[in-house]
């Protein structure tokens, strides 16, 4: 994963507002660590499906495949 150390500063920052009693701020970056990974993971699958094409769920229909044709 290229964008790991977005992880990895909020974790840093989490572990020091732990330490100096800023619980609120813990919690936050917590959350935030939740929601970046969340992002992360969305746009690794948008990544994905552009390597493969948007094929609108068509993909592996054979309906889609032959629609329009007409049998000889």
């Amino acid at each position: 994963m290229q964008h790991e150390w977005l992880i990895d500063v909020l974790a840093d920052l989490k572990a020091f507002a732990d330490a100096k009693g800023m619980g609120a701020s813990a919690e936050a970056l917590d959350d935030a660590s939740l929601i970046v990974l969340a992002e992360l993971n969305s746009l690794a699958r948008a990544d994905a499906a552009a390597a493969v094409g948007e094929h609108e769920g068509q993909t592996g229909s054979v309906t889609f495949l032959f629609e329009g044709r007409r049998l000889a």
